[in-house]
């Protein structure tokens, strides 16, 4: 029993001696710098990777924005042409039929068949096209 605490002592002994020995602390400081530097680029790494991600989200909600500001301006310009236009054929049909209500009540009772029709077929013709054009614009997939 003596003989293994005595081995035990010099294998202890034995360990210590080679952690200490100015090649393996050598050895050891280098393993540092290189944890360290390590530790450094994965930290700039996650520092990159985040203004990556950053800036792609800054770029999808622009496309987003200026999609939204060129359908708003589209459609202000569209209401007043349409609204133009429909006055001129109203006064034209007016005019032919020599009732000029009637032509007001033939391009009213036009629009209200477009709008009914609308109304129907709103989620093929409005909600599928909008969302799917959506989807578009913030994924990753380029034109």
């Amino acid at each position: 029993m003596n003989q293994k605490v005595v081995q035990k002592e010099t294998v202890q002994q034995r360990i210590l001696n080679h952690m200490y020995n100015s090649n393996d602390t050598e050895n050891l400081m280098d393993e540092n710098t290189k944890i360290d530097h390590l530790v450094s680029h994965v930290r700039e790494y996650a520092e990159e990777r985040l203004n990556l991600i950053i800036l792609n989200m800054i770029d999808k909600v622009s496309r987003v924005l200026s999609g939204a500001a060129f359908l708003m301006v589209l459609s202000i310009v569209g209401i007043f042409t349409t609204l133009f236009l429909s006055f001129g054929l109203a006064w034209w049909i007016g005019e032919e039929m020599q009732k000029p209500f009637l032509g007001f009540l033939m391009v009213g009772g036009f629009y209200l068949v477009v709008i009914l029709l609308v109304v129907v077929n709103r989620k093929k013709w409005i909600a599928d096209p909008v969302i799917n054009a959506f989807l578009k614009n913030v994924s990753d997939e380029k034109d």
